[in-house]
């Protein structure tokens, strides 16, 4: 084809006939321009449906991100929630005008149970990718705002429970340093040393004791369900945007 093109260019000069050969050589660039253009044109139309193709696999792996949290977080919860309920039960049982320094020993010495949870691992590998590859800035709003805003709302949660479990582990450390537990298989530590660290107990500091430690506890389980409830409602309404999305496109 060059060779062809070659070939006019020169009969023309040969002959002499200068005006019709820059037309030529007017027409012949405009042809080059044309056909770089559309060579740039096909090349970008295959970039873009490669991104859209990547962007529609992200959304499909975030989508079961997602749908395995949330398997997580229902079978996480009605161990939050009852927690939180046994410890607001002692709570008020302390509190009652009958309760007296027995109810109190006897709750510190054989019931509180002084646990806490790790949190849910979380898969955000997908998200991440999205994030350090940019290619979430490829998608429209508002499913791109919402996907953003879920997450770092998540991670603000979730650093908060990290603080209050971190608190609340410095008040157990301190309470076994002084006193013992029998409510669990891991706090029994048997008849003589239970007796012994409970003989001359001072009623003031073990009061002042669960005050604390069952209001981080309240604290800290009021957290956690909060972050776990908030993840479940919004991964399902996450989970419909994205299908939405996806036969739309």
């Amino acid at each position: 084809m060059i060779k062809f093109f070659r070939n006019i260019r020169q009969r023309l000069l040969s002959e002499g006939k200068t005006g019709k050969y820059l037309k030529y050589a007017v027409g012949e660039i405009v042809l080059v321009v044309i056909g770089i253009l559309i060579a740039l044109g096909i090349n970008n139309w295959n970039e873009n449906r490669k991104t859209d193709i990547r962007l529609k696999d992200s959304l499909v792996a975030l989508k079961n991100d997602l749908s395995q949290d949330t398997l997580l977080i229902k079978k996480r919860l009605p161990f939050i929630n009852e927690q939180f309920d046994l410890n607001e039960s002692l709570r008020t049982r302390v509190a009652d005008s009958k309760a007296t320094v027995d109810t109190l020993i006897q709750i510190m010495r054989f019931e509180f149970n002084p646990n806490w949870v790790v949190q849910i691992p979380y898969n955000t590998n997908t998200y991440n990718s999205l994030i350090q590859t940019g290619l979430l800035e490829n998608l429209s709003d508002p499913l791109k705002t919402n996907i953003k805003n879920f997450y770092n709302e998540k991670a603000s949660l979730m650093n908060r429970v990290e603080k209050t479990t971190t608190d609340y582990q410095g008040k157990v450390t301190s309470y076994v340093d002084n006193y013992t537990f029998g409510v669990t298989k891991i706090h029994d530590q048997g008849a003589l040393i239970d007796s012994l660290v409970w003989e001359n107990v001072n009623y003031g500091h073990i009061a002042a004791t669960f005050q604390g430690i069952s209001n981080f506890k309240r604290i800290l389980f009021t957290e956690t369900k909060q972050e776990l409830e908030f993840s479940l409602e919004n991964s399902r309404h996450l989970i419909e945007q994205i299908n939405e999305f996806l036969n739309e496109n």
